[in-house]
C-alpha cells in the first residue's frame, strides 16, 4: 500500500497541531486545566447571583459548558489520535478496510479514520 508524501503528512501535522493549539484554548477559556493532566479539564460553576433568576441562568450555562468541554475534549481525542498515526505510519489509512483515504478528504476532515461513506471496500 502506498502512502503519502512526507510533504503531505508534515503539512497534516501542522494543521493538526494548530487545530490542537485552537481547542485547548477554547477550552481554556471557560475551564480549569488540570496541571497534571494537561489534556484534563473541568468545567466551573458559574456564579451570577443569589436571586431564583440568577440560579437557573448558572445551571444552564453549567450544563452548556459541560456539553461544550466533552465536545472539546473529544476532538482534542481525535486530534492526538492523527498525530499518533502519522508518528507511527499508519495516517490516512481506513480503519475499516485499511485502504488509503482520500488525500482530500483528509484535507477536509484531517482526523478522518474511514473511507467518505460509501467508498468503503467493506461497507
Amino acid at each position: 500500500m502506498a502512502g503519502y508524501t512526507k510533504q503531505f503528512l508534515e503539512e497534516q501535522k501542522k494543521i493538526l497541531e494548530e487545530r490542537k493549539k485552537k481547542l485547548l484554548g477554547q477550552l481554556k477559556a471557560f475551564a480549569n486545566q488540570d496541571p497534571k493532566q494537561k489534556e484534563n479539564f473541568t468545567s466551573g460553576f458559574p456564579k451570577f447571583g443569589d436571586d431564583e433568576d440568577d440560579n437557573a441562568a448558572e445551571v444552564a450555562a453549567f450544563e452548556s459548558n459541560l456539553y461544550l468541554e466533552e465536545t472539546l475534549e473529544t476532538s482534542i481525542e481525535m486530534v492526538n489520535k492523527a498525530l499518533k498515526k502519522i508518528d507511527d505510519g499508519s495516517y490516512g489509512f481506513c480503519e475499516k478496510c485499511g485502504a488509503k483515504i482520500d488525500d482530500g478528504r483528509l484535507k477536509a476532515m484531517p482526523t478522518a479514520t474511514r473511507c467518505a461513506n460509501g467508498s468503503c471496500k467493506k461497507n
